[in-house]
């Protein structure tokens, strides 16, 4: 997907620079506002990498066991066992605020219960503490 989101910045760049490069000012206006896409696409598409490659630094840096999670078929979490993870991490955090670790595990525990937002905000925030020296 990245790839070809690259390619869709890349061609769609293109196509304003041609635009701009035309005489008339419609075509250099509608050139300008093109030009706006690729730059916010390729923000977008830097972020959500490093965000990735952060993420997986912590995950094999991190030391706490591996959630006891029970598995469906599929490889999906049961909703009871995501619950019962997701309250001993919770309340695990509300201890230790500034442990990184437990902040990594309960994005995990969201992800196992459905929540990829809040996942992604934990892990976010483990990254940012993990990032912290004071937080070492």
């Amino acid at each position: 997907m990245t790839a070809l989101a690259v390619i869709y910045v890349a061609l769609l760049g293109q196509k304003a620079v041609l635009l701009i490069l035309d005489d008339n000012w419609v075509a250099k206006a509608m050139g300008l506002a093109l030009l706006v896409l690729p730059i916010v696409a390729a923000w977008a598409i830097l972020t959500e990498v490093k965000f990735g490659i952060d993420a997986e630094r912590l995950a094999k840096s991190n030391s706490l066991p591996e959630l006891q999670l029970e598995l469906r078929p599929s490889g999906r979490a049961t909703k009871e066992s995501a619950q019962v993870e997701f309250e001993r991490i919770k309340l695990l955090v509300s201890q230790d605020l500034e442990n990184w670790e437990l902040w990594f595990r309960l994005g995990e525990c969201y992800d196992a219960s459905g929540d990829r937002k809040l996942a992604r905000k934990s892990i976010r925030k483990a990254i940012k503490l993990a990032n912290n020296p004071k937080s070492l």
